[in-house]
């Protein structure tokens, strides 16, 4: 089945069959402030991430909340000795093999967007959405996005490394993506350098692949194979492991006719790669991609 997490709080979690066409549950309704990724381990449980309130739920194949990751609404300066216990803008999340797994974050400083009509900011002690409600916020120490950084943990959710992924210049990037390669490497999209860095599964080693577009959602489909969208750029790329670009469909984002995805924000793609689904964040739909 098809799972999307949306921005409207009134129909934050939604199933379909794997066609996409039709809706077989919609659940856990304002569950986040900025939903942002939405990944399933391989034990059916669904991991969802509210990046403003810091923090990522693991729920069971039903919808049920059996893990509050992080605390809500806060963060704190980091300490490399040992965990604070907190994220900073968390935006995916990453299982291995031995069901570890690796937690990306910083959203530039800013989450949400700015076009996200649904969401709030941290502005003030309370803030209005678009329907003119008042919504709380929070008020972290440290400014939201400052802590770029990957994060690993045990499947116990014991802290066990991490890596900070600042930049040099000071300016806060968008850490968005990250996957387990099958060697068991760490794959991290750094979409405001358009690059993927590669570490070891210790977080230790790593090397970068320049990209030429903004490194958005990675996922790997049944077969193995490597596929990213590319935020507002438009494109949905198939890849080897090597980094290069095997196919792709769209057009680039300075294209003029680049309006068949808004922003590939996330994907997913069937068992027998025939049908991409691409979660449209600028389009503010789920686009259908068939392929032969």
């Amino acid at each position: 089945d098809l799972l999307m997490l949306n921005r409207n709080p009134a129909i934050m979690m939604v199933e379909y069959d794997p066609t996409g066409t039709r809706v077989l549950r919609v659940f856990n309704p304002h569950i986040a402030m900025n939903p942002h990724g939405l990944r399933v381990d391989r034990h059916g449980n669904i991991w969802a991430i509210d990046s403003f309130l810091n923090v990522i739920y693991k729920l069971n194949g039903k919808g049920e909340v059996l893990k509050v990751f992080g605390v809500r609404g806060e963060n704190a300066p980091w300490d490399n000795s040992k965990w604070n216990g907190m994220f900073n803008q968390p935006l995916d999340v990453a299982f291995d093999k031995d069901d570890n797994f690796y937690v990306v974050q910083s959203h530039g400083g800013t989450s949400p967007p700015a076009d996200c009509s649904f969401c709030a900011t941290y502005d003030s002690a309370q803030t209005r959405n678009a329907h003119g409600h008042a919504v709380m916020v929070s008020h972290p120490p440290v400014i939201p996005g400052s802590d770029p950084r990957v994060m690993k943990f045990d499947k116990n959710f014991n802290f066990i490394a991490s890596a900070s992924l600042a930049h040099p210049d000071g300016k806060f990037p968008t850490i968005h993506t990250v996957i387990v390669a099958p060697n068991g490497d760490v794959w991290v999209g750094d979409r405001a350098s358009e690059k993927i860095i590669v570490f070891d599964k210790d977080l230790k080693n790593r090397h970068e692949i320049q990209e030429h577009n903004l490194t958005c959602g990675f996922y790997e489909d049944a077969t193995g194979q490597l596929w990213m969208s590319t935020g507002r750029h438009g494109l949905v790329l198939k890849m080897g492991w090597d980094g290069k670009v095997q196919g792709w469909f769209g057009h680039h984002g300075d294209n003029p006719d680049s309006n068949d995805i808004g922003e590939g924000h996330y994907m997913a793609v069937s068992k027998d790669q025939k049908t991409i689904f691409v979660a449209d964040t600028v389009l503010a739909h789920v686009i259908k991609l068939e392929h032969n």
